[in-house]
Order: C-alpha cells, then sequence, then structure tokens
C-alpha cells in the first residue's frame, strides 16, 4: 500500500538527510585516516597490544590500515551519490551493528585512550565515539530500511564510474602518505607550529579576593587596594582570571650521550636549523643516505645548525654511521615523540626562530649540494609542493565527482531524445525508461 503523499513526502526527506549525514561523516572519517597510513598503523598496533595480538605481523597490520579507511571512504563518496543502493546501505548497517558494540566494550574497558575514528583530526573519547555509533546507527538502519526512496544524482549507467574514481583516488591519497608525507597534518608538529609556544607551559593567573569588616560593614578587597589595619580579616577566596594550558608539545628532548638536551637550543636559534628525524636507524631508508651527508656538509660549510635524531640504542647509532658514512652526531629522543614529528623514516624538518617551516621525506627532498650558498634556504622555505597540497586533492575529488554527474546527465538527455526517436519511428524503446532495483 503506497504512503500517503505528505508522509512519503517527509520519510523521503528523512531517508536522503540520513543519507547525506551518514555519507559525509564515512567520507570525511575514511579520508583523514587514508592521508596519513602510518599514523592509523600505529594507533592499530595500540589496539593489537590492549588486546594481546601482538603476534599478527605488521604485514597484516599495515593491509589493514590501508583497506579499512579506503572502505570507509568508497562507500561515504557511493551514498553520497546515491549509488549501488541496495548493496552499499546494507554494507553500512552491518558495519555498524558489528562496531557499535565494539565501541561499547572499548568505552567500558577503556584499554586505549581514543579509538582513532577521525584519526589525528578530530579528538573523541571512547564514549563520545559509542554515542556517535549509536546516532550513525540509527541513520543507517533509515538508509538501509528506504533506500527506494533515494534520490540518485548518478545512472545505474555510469554509476561504476563513480566507485572506480573513488578507489583510484582513495589509493592515491594513501600512496603519497605511505611513500612521502600526509597530504594533511593534524599533528603538533605540523608546518607554521611555533615550537617555542607549543612547548611551552602556560600557567593560570588568579587574583585573592579577601573579606575584610569594619564597623560593622563587610567589604571585599584584592592586593590592589588591600587597607589598613583598621580593618578585621574575615576570609579569603581565589578567582582564576586567565586559564593555563599544558604544553601541547610535552616531553620535546633531544639528548647526546652524556645526557645533554638541546631541545632548548635548538627552539632558542635564531635564523635557519635543519633537523633529520630518523625513527629507527635498523628500519630506516638508506637509498637517500647520500642527500642526509650532502645536507650535513651544506649545513657545515654555511655555519647552519644542523642535528639529526633517533630512537635507537648506542650500539646501532653507531652501525649507522659506519654503514652511512655519517659524520654527524646523532642525539636520543622518545619513540612516539620522532613518529609524531615526521611520518618519514628518515624525514627532515627546515625551522627558523623556532617555528616549523618545512617537512620533507628524504627521499623527495630537494637535492643540496655542499656548495651551495645559504640563500637557497629562503627558496626552499617558500616553494609549494603539488603533490602534498591537500586544496589540490580535495579540488580533484570534487572537480571528478561533479564532471561524472554532469557527463550523466549529458548522456542520459541523449538517451531519452533517443528513446523519443525511436517511438516516433515506430521502435520499443520502453526498455530505456525501466528503473532497475536498486
Amino acid at each position: 500500500m503506497e504512503l500517503p503523499t505528505k508522509k512519503r513526502a517527509f520519510t523521503a526527506a528523512l531517508a536522503n538527510l540520513s543519507r547525506l549525514l551518514l555519507g559525509a561523516v564515512l567520507a570525511v572519517s575514511g579520508f583523514v585516516k587514508a592521508v596519513d597510513p602510518k599514523g592509523l598503523f600505529y594507533k592499530l598496533r595500540e589496539y593489537t597490544t590492549a588486546f594481546s595480538l601482538d603476534a599478527i605481523p605488521d604485514v597484516w597490520v599495515e593491509l589493514a590500515s590501508l583497506m579499512l579507511p579506503a572502505a570507509e571512504f568508497i562507500l561515504g563518496i557511493l551514498l553520497l551519490t546515491g549509488v549501488y543502493n541496495r548493496l552499499i546501505t546494507r554494507l553500512v548497517f552491518i558495519v555498524f551493528l558489528l562496531f557499535t558494540p565494539f565501541t561499547l566494550l572499548i568505552a567500558l574497558w577503556n584499554p586505549v585512550q581514543e579509538c582513532g575514528c577521525f584519526g589525528d583530526a578530530i579528538h573523541l573519547s571512547n564514549w563520545a565515539t559509542f554515542f556517535k555509533n549509536m546516532l550513525l546507527l540509527a541513520f543507517a538502519t533509515m538508509v538501509c530500511i528506504k533506500h527506494r526512496l533515494f534520490v540518485r544524482k548518478v545512472s545505474h549507467t555510469n554509476r561504476w564510474a563513480v566507485a572506480l574514481f573513488s578507489l583510484f583516488y582513495i589509493i592515491a591519497v594513501e600512496a603519497v602518505g605511505t611513500y612521502n608525507l600526509p597530504i594533511m597534518d593534524f599533528r603538533p608538529f605540523a608546518v607554521g607550529t611555533d615550537l617555542r609556544t607549543a612547548t611551552e607551559d602556560i600557567p593560570s593567573e588568579y587574583k585573592v579576593i579577601y573579606r575584610l569588616e569594619k564597623d560593622g560593614q563587610s567589604q571585599e578587597f584584592t592586593d590592589e587596594n588591600y587597607p589598613d589595619s583598621t580593618w578585621k580579616y574575615l576570609g579569603s577566596r581565589t578567582e582564576t582570571i586567565k586559564e593555563g594550558r599544558a604544553a601541547q608539545i610535552a616531553d620535546f628532548a633531544f639528548l647526546d650521550s652524556e645526557g645533554n638536551d638541546y631541545a632548548p637550543q635548538i627552539i632558542t636559534d635564531s635564523g635557519y636549523v635543519f633537523m633529520v628525524i630518523i625513527h629507527s636507524t635498523g628500519n630506516a631508508d638508506e637509498s637517500r643516505v647520500d642527500k642526509i651527508n650532502e645536507l650535513y656538509d651544506f649545513c657545515r660549510n654555511n655555519s647552519l645548525p644542523f642535528y639529526a635524531a633517533t630512537a635507537s640504542d648506542e650500539e646501532n647509532m653507531l652501525l649507522w654511521q659506519k654503514r652511512t658514512g655519517a659524520e654527524y652526531p646523532l642525539l636520543w629522543a622518545d619513540d612516539i615523540m620522532l613518529k609524531t614529528m615526521i611520518r618519514a623514516n628518515p624525514g627532515a624538518l627546515l625551522i627558523k626562530d623556532g617555528k616549523i617551516l618545512k617537512k620533507w621525506s628524504i627521499e623527495y627532498m630537494p637535492h643540496i649540494e655542499h656548495n651551495m650558498q645559504a640563500g637557497i634556504l629562503e627558496q626552499l622555505s617558500t616553494q609549494q609542493s603539488r603533490v602534498s597540497s591537500w586544496q589540490s586533492w580535495l579540488f580533484v575529488l570534487s572537480l571528478s565527482i561533479i564532471s561524472i554527474i554532469v557527463f550523466d546527465i549529458l548522456t542520459g538527455s541523449k538517451r531519452k531524445r533517443s528513446g523519443k526517436k525511436g517511438k516516433t519511428d515506430g521502435t520499443n524503446s520502453d526498455i530505456n525508461n525501466i528503473n532497475p532495483k536498486n
């Protein structure tokens, strides 16, 4: 039995709104994780450790860190464009039906501090994640039941183009994040970060309010207008004038073999400073060590500060220097901090007056020869990378989806004209008007 017109219109509007909201959440969530596959790998390793599953090989965790955000993104895009509705809505419903109880378990047990649903872009507590998934499960239920009421943006004829483009697009995003650097950096060491401010604890500011009495009258005073001794003290309270904040970057330290910390020197140095980060000398890519050695010679010839840091122990530091011919000293730093600073291993940072100007994977860093002049740094610090520009990637995504929709509209109009011509010629063209099941 058909629903009354108004009720059907309301149900259709609600179903399509649920589709758009759910699709947007999935697409954004998948995208922000796909830009940083290594970050998701580290988060998944937190889960395997929490559930005593460390025996799972890295290759499987790496595969999951690529497949999970890709699937999430593709499901989101297909929902947004309204294609493969029956299949996609069922898949989305099953996903949330499985993951919602899992997030309840995480919220109750709290084995990890946060789920990592939106990577480093948005931080949610475990309970917030559970309630978010409850809401999304309601949306998923709605779209699964009412998928026949969806307004499609792309016809059945061209829906394959949306799916294929989404797949290739997200693979490209993940490839850049894996082999170069993430196209978007949500971590505390993003380009533009002032390390002097980010590593500083700002204490809260308070004022003390005193209550005193004289001649039967009580009055409040501060240190600025505290009265003479003829007033009787009754009590006091403290009020917060300005809330402080903890340092955005905690435990920022780079130690030499004698325990001397070079972090203050790094962030207070005026002018340019180069830093090379090697997470682990045993796992670092040695194919471009000549670039690091040339960079060190360039800094030495131009009297520029150069620091290299690793989380490896002293024995592995010596092995690295022996294998690569490195003449520069290595400082020790915390492994998690180094991975947060830059995903590449090895990677390089250009800092000026305590501010991060540029980050590179050594593989794709411009070649700096030892005999170059320091003036080249001005050019490097302002050089834009098209590959790592998130604006370019979002533009490509938007333009491509719009192009597919426009192409679909144009080809649909052509098919309609062909159908009308067929009728005029006495040809049976009813097949063109069949609406296949979603």
